[in-house]
């Protein structure tokens, strides 16, 4: 009889599983004395291209994530939809950064909302990321790239600019076509580390310590590269037309 009676009760409350439209966001802005673009980012993906003009074109999707109960019953917090609706991306230049975020009148909940960011920029800018959890990845950029991810996967194809990378736990996979690299310098504590120069992986540079892996060399150009995971895997492919001079 409880059975049913808790059975009964479960039945009777609202299932609030419907489909959640992702809210759009959107904005265009003039890239005229800026030289990096900042962004920080909760939980979800992003994506940065080149643009084909001199402004940092930013789409952003922010959909609910439903909670559920016995796998069965579903349903979303209320406030969380309300700060959805209030979102706004925020924007403020420092100098030559711009600073892109999402505000709010409260705290939105990066385990009650996923965040999709697609961004255009000027090939010749910066990118300055801090990401909490979720995949980023960073396409055609010259300025340079500097990236901080918690949990997740970070991918870089860039033509050049110096590279700094930090993920706490998951992956690193970056290209550089530069053609002046610098110092390169990775490292995994509890993981693999692996370089190839112009196709060839290069398996004397590098030292295994404990469980992890550290891959030093030299470099006199002006990008460098340091790249370094807590736990998981990181790899650099350079692959620019000069040769670059490896002594560990």
């Amino acid at each position: 009889m409880k059975r049913i009676a808790i059975l009964g009760i479960l039945l009777g409350l609202p299932l609030l599983a419907h489909a959640a439209v992702p809210r759009l966001l959107s904005a265009d802005i003039p890239a005229t004395g800026i030289n990096t673009v900042a962004i920080d980012v909760g939980v979800g993906e992003l994506r940065i291209a080149p643009s084909t003009d001199n402004t940092v074109h930013v789409q952003v999707s922010l959909e609910q994530k439903s909670r559920e109960f016995l796998w069965f019953f579903h349903w979303r917090s209320r406030a969380t939809t309300q700060e959805i609706q209030a979102a706004q991306i925020a924007r403020q230049q420092q100098g030559q950064r711009l600073l892109l975020s999402l505000t709010t009148p409260g705290k939105l909940s990066n385990d009650d909302v996923k965040q999709k960011w697609i961004i255009q920029v000027p090939e010749r800018l910066a990118v300055d990321l801090n990401m909490k959890v979720g995949q980023a990845t960073i396409n055609g950029v010259a300025g340079g790239v500097r990236a901080d991810l918690n949990v997740g996967e970070l991918d870089v194809d860039v033509p050049g600019g110096a590279l700094s990378a930090k993920v706490n736990v998951g992956q690193i996979s970056a290209t550089t076509g530069t053609t002046r690299p610098g110092a390169i310098a990775l490292s995994s504590t509890i993981g693999e580390a692996a370089l190839y120069m112009h196709g060839k992986y290069i398996s004397h540079a590098g030292e295994h310590s404990g469980l992890g892996r550290s891959i030093n060399v030299s470099g006199t150009g002006a990008d460098s590269m340091k790249l370094s995971v807590n736990v998981g895997e990181v790899d650099l492919r350079v692959e620019s037309a000069v040769k670059a001079q490896i002594k560990p």
